[in-house]
């Protein structure tokens, strides 16, 4: 399984500056080019701050349900409509979802039936 985890990672910079107060010196530093400024050493800091069930391990045809139902149905989170999808056993799913099950069952079956009356439109 892949998982896209997203983080933020905060570094302290430094400058020196010639100024006649702390308020000068204040303006000089941001009217500078962050290029002008140098790392502190050892000041960097990585927070994650989101992880979740990749797109890469969905079909295309599971993103458009995904989105699909996020945009016209979205009682559900995102993270629990990809749990749903990927899921092989929909009794083990209701035990920690039976809150929205019912719902995205049944917005996967009208997505289904859709795809028959498409499929035999044509």
């Amino acid at each position: 399984m892949k998982y896209t985890v997203k983080a933020t990672y905060t570094t302290s910079l430094k400058v020196d500056v010639e100024a006649k107060d702390i308020n000068e010196a204040h303006q000089i530093a941001k009217d500078m080019q962050l290029s002008q400024f140098e790392q502190v050493k050892d000041s960097g800091v990585l927070k994650l701050f989101e992880i979740e069930v990749s797109n890469a391990n969905f079909t295309d045809e599971q993103l458009a349900f995904i989105k699909a139902y996020s945009t016209n149905v979205a009682v559900a989170d995102d993270y629990v409509v990809k749990a749903f999808v990927l899921s092989d056993d929909h009794d083990e799913f209701y035990k920690d979802h039976s809150d929205t099950y019912s719902g995205l069952a049944d917005a996967r079956g009208v997505w289904e039936d859709a795809k028959r009356f498409f499929t035999k439109e044509k």
